[in-house]
């Protein structure tokens, strides 16, 4: 069941794993919507994080 957009720090960076967990998806489909930009993220290294605030944003959009 996926997190309400209240529920989440506006403030955080969430790793892959935990937007999947939030997003009720998969990390493959995170990492997706991360690199044809439809959900807008940063990589650092090899590895994306994702501000909760852009998750707030995208599920208001896909919700």
């Amino acid at each position: 069941m996926p997190v309400s957009p209240k529920e989440i720090d506006s403030g955080k960076l969430y790793t892959v794993s935990e937007t999947a967990k939030i997003l009720a998806v998969t990390d493959q489909t995170v990492r997706k919507h991360l690199s044809e930009k439809n959900l807008p993220g940063k990589k650092f290294g090899r590895r994306w994080l994702v501000k909760g605030s852009e998750i707030q944003k995208f599920i208001g959009e896909s919700g």
